[in-house]
């Protein structure tokens, strides 16, 4: 099976426009300046690092067989954080036995 990168690409763009919509719904009050959080470092790694994760998804996606068009795409992007807490959510816990 051939990789295919734009739908990758897309995810991550689906990613990246999430922090999009933040800017655009918080963009009356910038006129005050910007956030104190937008100045940092850790929070702008983790931005990328979320979109990142979106495209990581769509490749994985693609890597299990599954077809994706590029709108699913750039979605499965936007919706990584909460794809990636369900999967989170779902994780069986394991009995560790006893352990002294």
């Amino acid at each position: 099976m051939e990789m295919c990168w734009q739908p990758v690409l897309l995810g991550f763009v689906g990613g990246c426009a999430v922090e999009a919509l933040e800017w655009f719904r918080i963009r009356k009050e910038l006129y005050k300046g910007v956030p104190d959080w937008s100045k940092n470092f850790l929070y702008w790694v983790v931005t990328l690092v979320m979109a990142g994760l979106g495209g990581l998804l769509v490749f994985i996606y693609q890597a299990s067989g599954v077809e994706v068009s590029p709108i699913v795409a750039f979605n499965i992007g936007a919706s990584a954080p909460l794809i990636l807490q369900s999967l989170i959510a779902q994780v069986p816990e394991i009995d560790r036995g006893n352990v002294k």
